[in-house]
């Protein structure tokens, strides 16, 4: 069966969701308060607007199953398909750009201010991990729920059609 909001925000789908969250605001917060990235400003607002935009996405994601929001089973098919999709387009976004930042910065004085990629970097597989973890867990789950109703459709049909052996007569 398939979780509540309450159980969706104590699982470990939850939690590495909400960690995954935390990772891309520490890691865009550290980046903006620690110092800018003077080598390349292309690169320093990219990181800055992918870090926020998938800390928004993320967040929307989340909000989703801990609010339980959506309860039919085409609306959770449609949810868990475009969760699963926007995990992955997440985690190769802030990959790429964490992995470019990561080189076009190299004038780093400070150790904090090498912090803020490869925690981003950190944010983005914990977020493919999940969504996968989510999709997965919500499919076996759908095809649990498809064997047994075929099985007891299959059931009610035998017990219709399988005529009842005759009875044999004691007295033979």
């Amino acid at each position: 069966m398939l979780q509540t909001g309450a159980e969706f925000v104590l699982s470990p789908v939850g939690v590495a969701k909400i960690v995954s969250l935390l990772c891309m605001i520490v890691g865009g917060m550290i980046f903006i308060t620690a110092g800018d990235c003077v080598e390349s400003r292309v690169w320093n607002v990219t990181y800055i607007t992918i870090t926020t935009a998938s800390a928004l996405l993320t967040m929307v994601s989340y909000s989703s199953y801990a609010l339980n929001l959506i309860r039919t089973d085409r609306g959770l098919r449609t949810q868990h398909i475009s969760v699963l999709a926007v995990s992955y387009i997440v985690f190769f976004f802030l990959l790429i750009v964490s992995i470019i930042t990561m080189m076009q910065c190299t004038r780093a004085v400070q150790v904090v201010q090498k912090i803020p990629e490869p925690l981003t970097m950190i944010a983005a597989l914990l977020l493919a991990v999940s969504g996968t973890v989510l999709f997965l867990r919500w499919r076996s789950t759908v095809q649990t729920e498809e064997l047994q109703l075929h099985a007891s459709e299959r059931n009610i049909s035998d017990i219709r059609t399988t005529p009842s052996e005759p009875r044999k007569s004691v007295m033979v």
